[in-house]
């Protein structure tokens, strides 16, 4: 790790403070525009008031790749790769001096020069050297054949000028301080007699810098490095690419012989119960995998990617062909979110407030680069796991060929002979195929209310609960599904429900035992459901868990000759609120009190398509329309057309409160269980 060559972390004062970089005359000129420059002043801004609030410390921005040229006076670099985000800071900072004289320290000279280029050379040294004003009047209208490079050096100095000029004086103290001291880079120093040909084809041909994640990983395993774990380091590197795989069963990742001593042939479980078992799996076993990558060769050689935007390579590591590899499915996280839901999982105060986010992945695995190697090994393990708990208890998505509907199963991976090939089968038994149908269609509920990585709570909850089970026996279906239903009833009645101080997901998904107390038949919270679920405050999660207790509830009836709730399924595309009887005065019928109108009997989950298509028609028109395309209707919707057909007039709002009133008896129903959700419906009482 003393290699002078390894990359290293600096500051932006330090990259700019020292010596010189050069633009080769092959790169293009300076292209950043403002949405790539206000991108970055924003993402600045907003680590550097939550640093101001003690949420972060650092943030990083990238790699820096550079070729020494040194001279006698001054240490010399030919960027390589990240110039237009170099650039950027150079301007940036040269701004912030002219607005802040007391920032000269922070960058004694303009330490960057294009080759070949004096126009765009002037430019910089015009911006860093003049005050503002005689910035702008030595601009003027450069010639020759650097002038679109130079005229982009002043748009982009405008462009800066401009957005710093939006902050206080104050404010932007802050952000300067910020920017200087704790944004970071990455400097990747190519070795001497690097091949820069061959160097330069690997990156057009990735297209792309190192994720964070790759960076992370490299840094993960030099800690485990320097505390002398070698066995560890190997153990992490292969842990690590089978897991970053997602759109493959982490069993896959892993060579036959590995797989027999990691998991149980029939796929239900993890053999390994800790860190030390995990470690202990790889003695004696033969080299099947390559040695785990500095960050130099990292960044030399290309990154490899993982589903959702990685490149690993899925084919799998059994010459025989296995069934696992035909599987369509799609998981319902990426990679790099996925790496924060495990980290939020690790004991101790300092991953208590892990966000979710993947913009701040590298400040979150602070506190565990800082740790001893025990931490490191410890996350690696529980990667394993949560990733094993993922593949067999967590829905994967496919998308239809035909009708492009999305489609939802619940699949383990087990071993089909003795060679450890691998094939998906149901998750559980046949016997619990009741129970394993209400949890697919619960999870695909809260999957598309929160499809966002950061809004992922609900995952969260599954992980925690699924984690707290006893490692040495399956896990029941049962009791599976009401910790589900509890935690999906809790987001609906609990998170955000008015309270001075708000119950929060994450407070939700952290608690110790069962996630929602049952039977609050006479809450406050159940009681106050008509004016939670109003235009405007009723969530997407609060439809679909309404469209889960109607497909439970004709699951139960299964009346003959009904089969849409055989037929439905919960997809993405429905995320528009639509009033059924219209708030445009366009609609000629009789005008509803907001009361009515904004109330949940009044209001229905359909696509933005149809809403926008459908929003000026009144009941009788778009009734027509969504039985035309009763297929891809919510439950609710077909719910609303039934009360409709009944009552024979929506306009006259009966229907309407009569659907009202069977929607919150069958919340009320769910919210006072003891036990699972009955799917029998609940009577009907009238509702003020």
């Amino acid at each position: 790790m003393n290699n002078k060559h390894e990359p290293q972390l600096l500051t932006v004062q330090q990259v700019l403070a020292e010596g010189l970089y050069s633009i080769p005359v092959y790169q293009r000129n300076y292209a950043w525009g403002a949405r790539e420059i206000g991108q970055l002043i924003a993402d600045v801004n907003d680590y550097a008031q939550r640093n101001a609030q003690n949420l972060v410390h650092d943030y990083y921005i990238g790699t820096l790749v550079v070729y020494a040229r040194r001279t006698e006076q001054h240490q010399h670099w030919e960027v390589v790769d990240g110039q237009q985000r170099l650039t950027t800071l150079s301007l940036l900072v040269s701004v912030l001096r002219a607005m802040h004289p007391e920032l000269g320290g922070a960058m004694a000279h303009m330490p960057l020069q294009f080759e070949c280029r004096e126009a765009s050379s002037q430019a910089l040294k015009a911006v860093f050297a003049q005050p503002l004003q005689a910035a702008v009047q030595a601009k003027g209208k450069p010639d020759g054949d650097d002038a679109s490079g130079a005229s982009s050096i002043w748009e982009g100095w405008a462009i800066i000028e401009g957005l710093l000029r939006e902050l206080s004086e104050a404010h932007r103290k802050v952000f300067a301080q910020f920017l200087l001291e704790r944004v970071q880079l990455l400097r990747v120093d190519l070795p001497p007699r690097t091949d820069l040909n061959h160097y330069f084809e690997v990156m057009n041909n990735r297209g792309e810098q190192l994720a964070k994640h790759e960076v992370l990983k490299a840094r993960l395993l030099g800690a485990l490095q320097q505390h002398g774990e070698h066995t560890a380091m190997k153990v992490l590197h292969t842990v690590w690419d089978a897991c970053a795989v997602m759109d493959r069963s982490v069993q896959s990742g892993f060579v036959p012989d590995l797989r027999k001593r990691l998991f149980a042939a029939d796929g239900r479980l993890l053999l390994v119960k800790n860190a030390q078992a995990l470690l202990a799996c790889f003695d004696g076993l033969a080299e099947t995998t390559a040695a785990p990558k500095s960050l130099m060769q990292l960044i030399v050689e290309g990154p490899r990617s993982v589903a959702g935007g990685q490149k690993v390579s899925s084919k799998s590591l059994d010459d025989e062909e296995e069934e696992e590899s035909k599987a369509q499915f799609g998981p319902v996280i990426n990679f790099p979110n996925f790496l924060l839901q495990v980290l939020a999982m690790m004991p101790g105060e300092e991953f208590a407030n892990t966000p979710l986010d993947d913009k701040h992945q590298l400040t979150a695995f602070e506190p565990l680069l800082r740790g001893d190697a025990g931490q490191i090994q410890e996350f690696g393990f529980r990667l394993l796991r949560c990733r094993f708990l993922l593949d067999q208890h967590v829905i994967k998505s496919g998308v239809d060929s035909q009708s492009h509907e999305e489609h939802w199963q619940l699949q383990r991976c087990r071993f089909r002979n003795e060679k450890a090939v691998l094939q998906w089968v149901n998750a559980f038994d046949d016997a619990a195929q009741d129970y394993a149908e209400r949890l697919r269609m619960l999870q695909a509920a809260l999957h598309v209310s929160y499809m966002l990585p950061t809004r992922k709570h609900w995952l969260q909850g599954v992980l925690r609960w699924l984690y707290r089970q006893d490692a040495a026996t399956a896990v029941d279906a049962e009791a599976f599904l009401l910790a589900l239903e509890g935690l999906a009833k809790a987001f609906v009645l609990e998170e955000g429900a008015g309270e001075a101080e708000p119950v929060t997901y994450e407070a939700l998904v952290r608690r110790s035992t069962q996630f929602f107390k049952p039977h609050l038949p006479d809450s406050e919270l159940v009681k106050a459901l008509p004016n939670k679920l109003t235009y405007g405050r009723a969530r997407l999660v609060d439809f679909n868990f309404l469209d889960y207790l109607l497909w439970l509830q004709a699951k139960h009836e299964d009346k003959p000759g009904e089969q849409d709730w055989r037929d439905f399924a919960f997809t993405s595309t429905r995320r528009s609120v639509e009033h059924l009887h219209p708030q445009t005065e366009l609609f000629t019928g009789n005008a509803w009190d907001d009361d009515h109108l904004h109330a949940l009997g009044n209001l229905c989950l359909v696509s933005h398509t149809m809403n926008s298509r459908l929003g000026n028609s009144g009941p009788e028109d778009k009734f027509k329309q969504l039985v035309s395309e009763k297929q891809s209707q919510s439950l609710k919707t077909l719910a609303m057309y039934s009360a409709f057909s009944v009552d024979g007039a929506w306009i006259s709002d009966g229907a309407m409160l009569r659907h009202q009133r069977e929607m919150l008896g069958l919340l009320e129903a769910a919210f006072a269980a003891d036990g699972l959700i009955n799917g029998a419906p609940a009577p009907v009482e009238a509702v003020e």
